[in-house]
């Protein structure tokens, strides 16, 4: 299902900044308070660009949508291209390739991945340390 919603979403053509966002919002799935948690907006503003009442949101608010999901802007401001931008297409590390790909898990599966990095990390620290590691 999710790879039809993200087809789907990838070919449609001729929509509006609020049925992007929607459509953005049920591929992540997140829901609009987290989401603009996670951008530095309010639920707020986020209504108001979803009912219409905030015609043309500030440069920010796509900046930092585009950075904190990795959305291609193009598709974002006009409905073209893309709605991912996709990983290692420009030369990047491949850290930022991997932070890109986890940006675009659900919120669920990014918990699990940091609290399995977190364990990591505790395990690394102690051996360095010398600590003996309990199993």
């Amino acid at each position: 299902m999710r790879y039809f919603c993200i087809y789907y979403i990838l070919y449609r053509v001729k929509t509006t900044l609020p049925q992007r966002l929607e459509s953005l919002f049920a591929d992540l799935g997140v829901m609009q308070m987290d989401f603009g948690r996670r951008i530095g907006f309010t639920q707020s503003y986020i209504s108001q660009i979803l009912n219409g009442s905030k015609g043309n949101p500030s440069s920010r608010f796509y900046d930092a949508v585009c950075r904190a999901f990795n959305v291609n802007s193009e598709w974002l401001k006009k409905g073209k291209g893309q709605v991912y931008a996709m990983p290692g297409g420009d030369g990047r590390s491949a850290d930022a390739e991997l932070l890109t790909k986890f940006r675009i898990l659900p919120k669920q599966e990014q918990r699990l991945i940091e609290d399995m990095v977190d364990a990591l990390l505790v395990k690394s620290l102690n051996a360095k340390n010398g600590k003996k590691v309990k199993k």
